[in-house]
């Protein structure tokens, strides 16, 4: 069982789950803010995959890790969309562009 209190890179241990969207064929993409990362599960709620880590180079991301709004709490930013044959684009407002990543 997992730590509450604990954030890991495991797909059931998300930190700042912010965005989710899901697939043409029912695949669910969360943005995992707080790990930099995208998570997939299929439809039905089983952990497929994930990628991606803090960073600016290709496959990282900089969902605002650090930043703080003016309650004090940490800042995220993002987003992630899947278009109609699959391609999954993410929106990394910290380094200013968009990754596009294949089915």
């Amino acid at each position: 069982e997992a730590n509450p209190r604990s954030f890991g890179r495991l797909g059931d241990e998300m930190n700042r789950p912010f965005e989710y969207t899901v697939g043409p064929d029912g695949r669910i993409y969360i943005l995992d803010a707080g790990n930099a990362r995208i998570v997939v599960f299929s439809s039905g709620r089983r952990y497929i995959t994930e990628w991606g880590y803090f960073g600016d180079g290709e496959g990282e991301f900089n969902f605002g890790r650090g930043g703080r709004t003016s309650a004090g709490d940490r800042a995220f930013a993002g987003s992630l969309v899947v278009d109609d044959e699959g391609f999954i684009y993410v929106v990394d407002e910290a380094n200013a562009r968009i990754q596009k990543f294949a089915p």
